[in-house]
């Protein structure tokens, strides 16, 4: 396939089923507003840091350079920036990081997340929270449903917000529950651990977006892992038919040189399972086509 179709093709996917998620939690529910930063001489060098699951599929170092190199190819064609590649990429065990964050979480924190993995999640909280960003949006709900309904996992019976919002939400628990049995190769679920490991947030993104508010020492933070959840927050249309995946975020982050940081999960796009293959319009990648794209 020529490779601009692809990318056409590829993006106008990835933006709207596998794409960057922006909502953002802040534990004091108080807000940042950050400032474009002034890049002197239009030449950075990020911090990275590689945030490794083993159980995951694995990422080599030359993998994660060779992201760095098409990220460094877009920033400069786009914005006329030159990043530098920095001496290394940091790589840290995912336990290692989310049991400091477990650790310094405010008091709460837990209230906002779905426990989904228990069904101890209150959908109709969801459904009611989802009614209110579909009466927010710009478009009419004739156009939010044009946009979701490929991607629904049952037809509509009538074109209505009652019978749109509970399409949706059977939809995200749908999508999200498949996790809980689709297995990794050491047999165990997707999200969820064998009995002799830690069992930790790793999935949840709020922890992802609050490892950014507590200042984590990186511009760029990658990882293998899967992100997917469900909050009870505004949570967009777009997220909420892809089962609560979320593919990166940018956030403040008050220890970056930019005032944020993004993460990014290479799992969209490393994967073959059977649901991100069936949301990537049933593509699969090579290994570099995989990597360009993240």
């Amino acid at each position: 396939m020529n490779k601009k179709l692809s990318l056409k093709i590829f993006f106008s996917l990835l933006i709207f089923i596998l794409g960057i998620s922006y909502f953002a939690y802040s534990p004091k529910a108080d807000k940042h507003s950050v400032k474009l930063p002034e890049i002197k001489n239009n030449t950075i060098t990020p911090r990275i840091i590689y945030i490794e699951n083993p159980r995951f599929p694995k990422v080599e170092i030359d993998d994660l350079w060779k992201i760095f190199q098409a990220s460094a190819s877009q920033v400069k064609e786009h914005f006329g920036v030159t990043m530098n590649k920095p001496d290394n990429i940091q790589v840290i065990n995912i336990d290692k990081v989310f049991t400091d964050l477990s650790n310094k979480k405010p008091a709460n924190f837990d209230n906002i997340i779905g426990s989904f993995r228990t069904k101890g999640v209150y959908w109709d909280g969801i459904k009611k929270n989802l009614v209110k960003q579909i009466k927010k949006q710009k478009d009419p709900l004739s156009k939010q449903i044009e946009f979701a309904r490929p991607y629904l996992v049952r037809p509509l019976k009538e074109d209505t917000l009652e019978e749109f919002s509970n399409a949706v939400v059977e939809t995200f628990k749908f999508r999200l529950s498949h996790w809980l049995d689709a297995k990794l190769d050491d047999g165990y679920p997707v999200i969820g651990q064998a009995a002799t490991l830690p069992d930790l947030p790793y999935n949840e993104y709020a922890y992802w977006s609050l490892m950014a508010k507590l200042g984590i020492q990186a511009e760029i933070v990658l990882t293998n892992q899967l992100v997917a959840s469900v909050e009870y927050m505004s949570i967009p249309i777009h997220t909420s038919i892809r089962g609560g995946i979320t593919g990166g975020s940018t956030e403040y982050n008050p220890s970056s040189a930019f005032g944020s940081s993004v993460w990014v999960s290479l799992f969209p796009y490393l994967s073959n399972d059977k649901l991100i293959t069936k949301l990537r319009n049933n593509q699969e990648y090579s290994r570099d086509e995989a990597l360009f794209y993240a």
